[in-house]
């Protein structure tokens, strides 16, 4: 098995608590407000906590239709959360899995820093193309900013 990291680390605007309350534990209800055509969430296990295992169907008509993943940490108070992809279009014949940190860290401005990580695991010794790992990842970011300006817009949520 390969193992394949991304990193990538974006400045926002919003402070870092309130990034990581709707960016990342309000985040089924906050995708539907800026993601378009909104996507539908349904637990498949679980509680909502830990080891809980969702199912995002897009309707936007793009190459990710489903993902299916495992909530492995939610940390409020050193603002991370990580889950596991374990099933759908991202999932491929050379990918077994993906592992997703994201950690909100404050700027010394008072800003967000957004550090995302992604753990590309392999199926045998298949590799990656990078440029493609890229679009994806970008898309990612695109969702980051998307939530920035929401946020930025309605300054009155998530206080």
């Amino acid at each position: 098995m390969g193992i394949f990291t991304y990193e990538n680390e974006v400045v926002s605007m919003i402070p870092p608590t309130k990034f990581c309350k709707a960016f990342i534990i309000d985040a089924d209800n906050l995708y539907p407000k800026i993601v378009p055509n909104q996507p539908q969430t349904e637990i498949v296990d679980g509680d909502g906590g830990l080891g809980t295992i969702k199912k995002i169907t897009f309707n936007h008509g793009g190459q990710v239709k489903t993902i299916t993943h495992r909530l492995d940490v939610v940390d409020e108070a050193s603002l991370m959360y990580k889950y596991t992809v374990l099933e759908g279009d991202l999932i491929s014949d050379t990918i077994d899995q993906i592992v997703k940190e994201i950690k909100v860290i404050a700027s010394p401005e008072g800003r967000s820093i957004l550090k995302s990580t992604s753990i590309y695991h392999t199926k045998g010794d298949n590799q990656l193309d990078e440029e493609k790992l890229k679009t994806s990842e970008e898309k990612g970011l695109a969702l980051f900013k998307a939530a920035e300006g929401y946020l930025l817009a309605n300054p009155g949520e998530y206080n």
